[in-house]
């Protein structure tokens, strides 16, 4: 049970640093620091005054292991609910666990994946999406996910949530009215109300999952593969916007046999660089494979990066390339114009259509700062109204909408073939029971624990 229990863990991340902090949290987070904290301001860290710093070190049997500052954050005005200790000491490996031994020796238990977390949850300080925030915040990959977790955070998605949940119960309790009381004859006026109602949460919850995609991009970055056929530019491309050698570059045909991801921050959203193997007819086995990794990565890709050498007459594997691309969220890059060029913009989107074409120059660096703009555009719909808008950035989130757009279209349809109101009422039920699983409302312990099994220890 938590309130028997003390939890301490090192809350900061592995290896060495300027300042690293062992937590402890519970009824005798105070008793366990005092008996590995020492300070000449304080006789007992139970007296300790909240919120307030104090120097000192810690010693284990008359070894004095580190000195640096404690604090006391006393319950339920802390990260936990509980009472919590923080030590901060110098970010030396071994003097952190040391620190956590001692912590783990004078009372305490070690924390398991997510727990502080999970306590902040259960004693009511977060609801679950704020909790799974805290994990958005800590692997933010750019500014525009960093915003929208901390919206998340903040409250966004759970007052979205209880707005949509007190709107379901409205309906529910005015279905329930007509079915407890018949001889009153509120049938009509109940129906017009509950048609009105579940087709303003249909909307709401339709639109929301309309910019999934666009939390999802913002979550985990923009997948743009890189394409083109050997030779063209692709890895010299890659390392030119990445501004170091991670492809290797020759001018040998074929020397990329497999895709090499990478991710470069252009704007608020990360861009996740697929670099893939160059697209032609071969009988090598290996470079096979390659291949048909470049053309699946090209067909799951958010957008397309074409590399066509602009130096020489569009080739029939250019042309199959430019093919592809029609319909779908993709840039040409003409590279290579340092040299006289064989191709001209028209040539291109009379193949393509009206796409972007960029002329750079992959092995001097020349242009690459207009593409740079060009790409940054891409994403500065989603770096914009991140925090302003409600995105869904967690695919458990996103299913669980699903599953409430679902019902609430169920009842809808329930409404208008003249079903009686007790099977409407079911499906509305349903749809309040799926929300209540976003925010933690009506979930069960076993989606809990895996929720937070996927947190960090000491958070």
């Amino acid at each position: 049970m938590y309130e028997e229990t003390t939890i301490a863990a090192i809350a900061t991340s592995p290896g060495e640093g300027g300042i690293g902090i062992i937590r402890i949290s519970g009824e005798e987070a105070s008793v366990v620091a005092d008996r590995i904290f020492h300070t000449k301001k304080l006789k007992t860290f139970k007296d300790a005054e909240p919120y307030r710093m104090y120097f000192g070190h810690v010693e284990k049997e008359g070894k004095r292991i580190d000195e640096g500052l404690a604090v006391y954050m006393k319950a339920p005005h802390s990260y936990t609910g509980e009472d919590v200790v923080e030590i901060q000491i110098h970010g030396s490996t071994e003097a952190l666990r040391e620190t956590l031994e001692l912590a783990l020796e004078s009372g305490a238990v070690l924390a398991s994946r997510g727990e502080f977390t999970k306590r902040a949850f259960l004693n009511g300080r977060l609801d679950l999406t704020q909790a799974e925030a805290v994990m958005d915040i800590i692997e933010a990959r750019g500014s525009a996910a960093l915003t929208q977790a901390e919206s998340h955070l903040q409250g966004a998605l759970s007052r979205f949530v209880k707005d949509c949940r007190a709107k379901l119960s409205d309906l529910i309790t005015k279905l329930e009215v007509t079915i407890d009381y018949p001889e009153e004859d509120l049938e009509d006026l109940t129906n017009e109300e509950i048609r009105e109602g579940i087709s303003t949460i249909e909307e709401s919850l339709y639109n929301l999952l309309q910019r999934s995609e666009e939390g999802r991009i913002i979550k985990e970055g923009l997948r743009t593969a890189i394409v083109g056929r050997p030779n063209a530019g692709k890895s010299s491309l890659l390392n030119a916007l990445l501004q170091e050698d991670r492809a290797i570059v020759t001018d040998i045909p074929g020397t990329t046999r497999d895709t090499i991801e990478e991710s470069i921050k252009i704007g608020g959203v990360p861009l996740v660089l697929m670099d893939t193997a160059g697209l032609r007819e071969t009988d090598n086995k290996v470079e096979k494979i390659g291949i048909e990794r470049a053309w699946k990565s090209m067909e799951q890709a958010d957008f397309i990066l074409a590399v066509i050498d602009g130096s020489r007459p569009l080739s029939l594997e250019d042309r199959q390339i430019l093919e592809e691309l029609k319909g779908r969220k993709a840039m040409v890059i003409l590279n290579k114009y340092d040299l006289p060029p064989q191709i001209e913009e028209e040539d291109i989107q009379k193949i393509a259509g009206n796409i972007p074409v960029v002329s750079i120059s992959a092995r001097y660096g020349s242009g690459v700062e207009e593409l740079e703009e060009s790409l940054r555009k891409l994403t500065e719909h989603q770096d914009r109204d991140a925090g302003r808008e409600l995105f869904l950035t967690n695919l458990r989130h996103v299913n669980q909408v699903k599953k409430a757009l679902e019902a609430v279209r169920r009842a809808s349809e329930s409404l208008e073939s003249g079903m009686p109101a007790d099977c409407i009422t079911v499906d509305l039920t349903e749809a309040w029971n799926d929300m209540g699983e976003i925010t933690g409302d009506t979930v069960d312990n076993e989606l809990i624990n895996r929720i937070f099994e996927r947190f960090c220890v000491g958070k």
